[in-house]
C-alpha cells in the first residue's frame, strides 16, 4: 500500500493543474464574451440616446431638413445643369500621346482657365457656346478580351527565360492608356446641343500634328502605289490568261498529228506531253491572288484614312451626369441637419460645463 500512495499524488497533481487551466480559459472566454456585449450594449445606447434627443427636438431636425429641401430646389432651378457626352475613337500611328496631350490642353482651358475665346478658336464656335464647356476627359475603353490578344502577341516574341517571368497579370499591370487603341472621349457642358456643333473641329484638333499628317499622307502614298501596281498585274495576268485560253482552244480544233502543233512552256517545264500546252487555270490563280491583296489594301486604306478614327461620335444631345450629392435638394437638408445637430451638441457641452463648474464651486 505504501507502494501505490507515490503514484496517486502526482495524478492528483496534474487533475488539479488542468481544472485550473479550464477555468483560466473560460474567465477568459467569459471576459470576451462580456466585453463584446459591452460594445453592442454601449453602441445600443449611443443609438437609442441620439433617437431620444431628436424626438425630443423633433421640430427644429424637421424644420432644418424641410427648409434644406425647399433652398436646395430653389437653388437647382435656378441653377445650370451639368450634361455629358461620350465619343470613342481609335488612334492610328501610335498617336495615343497626342491625344492625351492635346485633350489635357483642352481641360485646362476649359476647367481651370475658362479660356472662351481660345476655345472657340479651335473648336470653331461662338465663345458664348465656348463658354459652356466645363471639362475634358480621357480613358482607354478597356475589354479583357483584347487585352488577351495583345498579351498573347507579346508572349509568342518572348525567349524561354521571359516567358517564365511575364504572367499575363504582371503583364496587364505594366500597361499603360498608351498601349490601348480604343479610347474614351467625354466632354462635360452646360449646353445639352454643343456637341454636333464642335466635333469635327475636335477630332482635327485633338489629332493635330505635322508628324503624323505626314506619316499618314506618305503611308496612304505607298498603299495607293502598291494597289496601282496590283491592279495592273491583273490587267496583265487576265489578258494573258486569255490568250493561252484562245491558244488552248485552237489547238483543241485542230487535227492530232504526232510531232506537229504548237508547243508551249511556262517557265522551265521540261518539254512533255503534260506541258506543252499552258495551263492558263494557274494564270487566273495568279489573278485571284493579286485581288486578295488589293482587298487587303482597301481595308488598310480605310482603317489608316485618318490619324484617328471615330468609332462612335457625339449623340445629338448630352444627358445629365449630376451625381446626387451634385444637387443640392439633397445635400442641404444633409448640412442644414447636421448644423443642427452641432448647435444643440454645443449647447448641451456648455451646459454640462456649467453644472460641472457650480459642483465644484
Amino acid at each position: 500500500m505504501s507502494k501505490d500512495l507515490p503514484q496517486q499524488q502526482p495524478n492528483q497533481s496534474e487533475e488539479v493543474d488542468l481544472g485550473q487551466l479550464f477555468k483560466l480559459i473560460g474567465n477568459a472566454f467569459d471576459r470576451l464574451f462580456k466585453f463584446i456585449g459591452s460594445i453592442f450594449v454601449g453602441i445600443y445606447k449611443v443609438i437609442l440616446s441620439l433617437l431620444v434627443h431628436i424626438y425630443k427636438r423633433l421640430p427644429w431636425y424637421a424644420g432644418a431638413v424641410l427648409l434644406g429641401i425647399i433652398i436646395g430646389f430653389i437653388i437647382d432651378a435656378n441653377s445650370k445643369k451639368t450634361y455629358g457626352a461620350n465619343m470613342y475613337i481609335e488612334t492610328n500611328f501610335n498617336s495615343t500621346r497626342q491625344v492625351y496631350e492635346n485633350i489635357k490642353q483642352f481641360h485646362q482651358l476649359a476647367n481651370i482657365d475658362k479660356d472662351s475665346l481660345e476655345l472657340a478658336a479651335k473648336l470653331n464656335i461662338s465663345p458664348g457656346l465656348a463658354s459652356n464647356l466645363k471639362g475634358f476627359y480621357v480613358e482607354p475603353d478597356l475589354d479583357e478580351n483584347n487585352i488577351a490578344e495583345m498579351y498573347s502577341r507579346f508572349y509568342e516574341r518572348l525567349d524561354s527565360i521571359s516567358r517564365t517571368e511575364m504572367t499575363y497579370d504582371r503583364y496587364r499591370e505594366s500597361l499603360t492608356p498608351h498601349n490601348y487603341k480604343i479610347h474614351k472621349i467625354g466632354v462635360a457642358s452646360t449646353d445639352k446641343h454643343i456637341y454636333k456643333k464642335m466635333e469635327k473641329a475636335f477630332v482635327n484638333q485633338i489629332s493635330e500634328n505635322e508628324y503624323l499628317n505626314e506619316l499618314l499622307k506618305t503611308n496612304r502614298d505607298i498603299l495607293e502605289k502598291k494597289d496601282k501596281t496590283l491592279s495592273q498585274q491583273i490587267e496583265k495576268t487576265d489578258s494573258l490568261a486569255r490568250e493561252y485560253l484562245k491558244i488552248r482552244i485552237n489547238e483543241s480544233q485542230k487535227d492530232v498529228v504526232p510531232g506537229s502543233g504548237t508547243n508551249l512552256y511556262l517557265g522551265d517545264a521540261e518539254s512533255s506531253a503534260g506541258n506543252l500546252i499552258v495551263d492558263e487555270s494557274r494564270i487566273v490563280q495568279l489573278g485571284l491572288n493579286y485581288e486578295t491583296q488589293r482587298r487587303k489594301i482597301d481595308s488598310v486604306l480605310a482603317v489608316q484614312k485618318n490619324v484617328i478614327n471615330v468609332i462612335a461620335t457625339f449623340p445629338e444631345s448630352g444627358y445629365d451626369i449630376r451625381e446626387w450629392h451634385d444637387k443640392k435638394k439633397f445635400v442641404l437638408p444633409i448640412v442644414l441637419f447636421g448644423i443642427t445637430f452641432l448647435t444643440f451638441l454645443v449647447l448641451g457641452l456648455g451646459k454640462f460645463l456649467k453644472e460641472q463648474n457650480e459642483i465644484n464651486s
